[in-house]
């Protein structure tokens, strides 16, 4: 059955209730689904509960839903924060696709000091987790948020738990634990970093460093470009203290 997220609320969903579809909705329903009135969809809007819908009326430019069902209830959102610092529009897609899949709650896009871009389309970007969480039976879509500096995220957040990637074996000696045992001691949401394909600086290192609540991991023996640093670091993360246990 196709998914639709519907992003304009329409007050408490009931059974009975009729809603209108916006225009690109409307066009897909009818242009390239080719679905007809009577045919069913289900909608979710990251409040009610996922519902089984019928159409009730459509035309060419214009597309109504009967509310039949709720066939889900609407969950807790759990997931982690992604900070990820901007790349290249093609692995930043990339990253937002896989996030979104792997249950991210929010995305917080960042600027540091070695980032080799300084704007992106959060729009397109918005668009890409609600395709990609329709497409993953999610109930809800993570926010994209505009792009901040790093230094302002760390002093707006002072209280999550942050846990960042970092190449460096060591600190002051010390080797860096692999995420997986470092995750062992986190409860409760959590914040996972991803710096610029250059790497943190210094300056950026020795502010995380000097964080009571912010732990550097290892991510494995092998430097990683962003995309797939974000995807590792998602997937352990749910496997240790998140919705995969």
């Amino acid at each position: 059955m196709i998914r639709l997220f519907i992003q304009e609320q329409h007050g408490a969903y009931s059974t009975g209730l009729v809603i209108p579809l916006n225009i690109d909705q409307s066009r897909y329903l009818g242009a390239v689904m080719r679905l007809s009135v009577g045919d069913e969809v289900a909608i979710f809007n990251g409040v009610d509960g996922e519902w089984r819908t019928r159409i009730h009326t459509l035309t060419k430019k214009a597309c109504h839903l009967e509310l039949v069902e709720r066939i889900r209830p609407q969950p807790d959102v759990s997931g982690p924060v992604l900070l990820i610092a901007l790349v290249k529009r093609a692995r930043l897609e990339t990253i937002i696709e896989k996030a979104t899949e792997l249950g991210v709650a929010q995305i917080q896009l960042l600027i540091t000091r070695r980032t080799n871009a300084d704007h992106t389309n959060v729009g397109r970007l918005q668009v890409i987790a609600q395709e990609a969480a329709e497409q993953t039976e999610r109930l809800d879509v993570p926010q994209v948020l505009e792009p901040i500096k790093l230094e302002k995220w760390l002093m707006d957040e002072a209280d999550i738990p942050l846990i960042y990637g970092d190449e460096d074996s060591t600190h002051d000696g010390n080797a860096i634990p692999p995420m997986l045992v470092a995750l062992k001691d986190i409860t409760g949401p959590a914040a996972i970093l991803i710096g610029p394909e250059g790497g943190f600086d210094e300056v950026e290192r020795a502010t995380l460093k000097a964080l009571p609540h912010a732990v550097a991991v290892n991510l494995g023996p092998r430097i990683l470009r962003a995309d797939t640093a974000a995807i590792s670091a998602l997937t352990i993360y749910q496997a240790i203290c998140g919705d995969w246990r």
